[in-house]
């Protein structure tokens, strides 16, 4: 290792860390990728996440969906082979309305919203009830098919044998340290050290104290997530996006999530994450919520910026050092296909999405 050189090193194996490290793999480059814990340590080891392309309370169309969708949907499928057991399924997402209000809002956003064919439909109230006895639903709601669930540590660890597979090194449990030299920059873990070219922070939220990085307005947002086991075998198969999210791929306990934390102290669970989460369930299916007991909880902040889209580029003043950051609660949906455009935008200088371009904080 003292003698190796790389590309690129990746500070961060989450899901921007491995997904811009496949990408650049994939491009002939060498990348290191180096984690202080384990993969999916942080925010990007929620026990189980959603790909849907309708979110908020008005299930407004995510930001190029089907692009992001596409590369998204690929990728699991690309390092499926690479986990002992199944991580992902394509069961569909149901978005029960709740209330007059929120079915009015979403159905007048679904009809301006265009939608690829079968994306996206909606649904009576009593077609709603027949496809999920004993949901709440009022005025109807969508039911979006092609959603998927994702055991995202599941998919990390794939994705890094995967990686690793293609040339790749991925480095868990380091602790390093880093210096500017001339043309690039030296790591030094314990026992090893090694140069690289460019640098790229991928740390999600370990970046909103590092000084190097205090000139992006990064917000840090603390999400807990319950794991429930009902009395009875789950009779459904789909996921359902209802005051935060339920999912589940096949066994006999889902995840209830997400509290939206702006103001925390700690980042682990707690007593309130449990009861916020309990009601939130009970809301939508009241007589599961009865029959549930908890077997676990999680905890992770996730990054967040003031127009709710990544950060991607170089540090305006220091040369070869990069930031991949802010996926926020659309980690998935974003991860992959925004790894594609900014490998496009390191290897041949394609310009980056004003959406998600670092410079877009220059004058802040």
């Amino acid at each position: 290792m003292s003698d190796s050189s790389f590309d690129y090193c990746i500070l961060g194996a989450g899901l921007a860390g491995l997904s811009l490290a496949d990408a650049l793999t994939e491009r002939g480059r060498t990348v290191c990728v180096i984690e202080k814990n384990e993969i999916a340590s942080g925010a990007s080891g929620t026990p189980l996440g959603m790909v849907n392309p309708a979110t908020g309370r008005r299930a407004t169309k995510t930001w190029r969906a089907e692009q992001c969708y596409r590369a998204i949907y690929e990728n699991l499928w690309k390092v499926n082979s690479y986990s002992e057991k199944p991580f992902f399924k394509r069961n569909g997402v149901l978005r029960p309305a709740l209330t007059e209000k929120i079915a009015r809002k979403m159905s007048d956003q679904l009809k301006k919203t265009e939608w690829a064919d079968g994306w996206c439909q909606w649904l009576s109230k009593k077609e709603i009830q027949e496809k999920h006895p004993g949901i709440t639903c009022v005025d109807g709601g969508l039911w979006l098919p092609i959603g998927l669930t994702v055991d995202v540590a599941g998919y990390l660890s794939a994705l890094a044998r995967y990686i690793e597979s293609e040339g790749a090194t991925v480095i868990e449990y380091a602790e390093y340290e880093f210096q500017e030299n001339g043309s690039g920059w030296e790591i030094t873990l314990e026992n090893a050290g090694f140069g690289c070219r460019n640098l790229i922070f991928a740390t999600g939220f370990g970046m909103t104290t590092d000084l190097m990085w205090e000139f992006l307005p990064l917000h840090p947002i603390k999400g807990q997530m319950a794991i429930f086991r009902p009395e009875e075998p789950l009779s459904f198969e789909h996921s359902i996006s209802s005051l935060g999210y339920i999912a589940h791929i096949g066994n006999n306990e889902y995840a209830q999530g997400s509290t939206y934390e702006h103001d925390f102290e700690e980042l682990e669970p707690d007593e309130f994450g449990e009861e916020y989460l309990r009601n939130r369930l009970k809301r939508t299916l009241p007589q599961l919520e009865k029959t549930s007991t908890l077997v676990g909880q999680w905890a992770g902040a996730r990054i967040s910026t003031p127009n709710r889209k990544p950060v991607l580029g170089r540090h305006p003043e220091r040369n070869n050092l990069y930031a991949y950051t802010g996926l926020g609660s659309k980690g998935l949906m974003y991860g992959k296909y925004l790894a594609n455009h900014y490998a496009e935008h390191l290897l041949d200088g394609k310009p980056l999405f004003k959406e998600v371009d670092i410079k877009r904080f220059d004058n802040n």
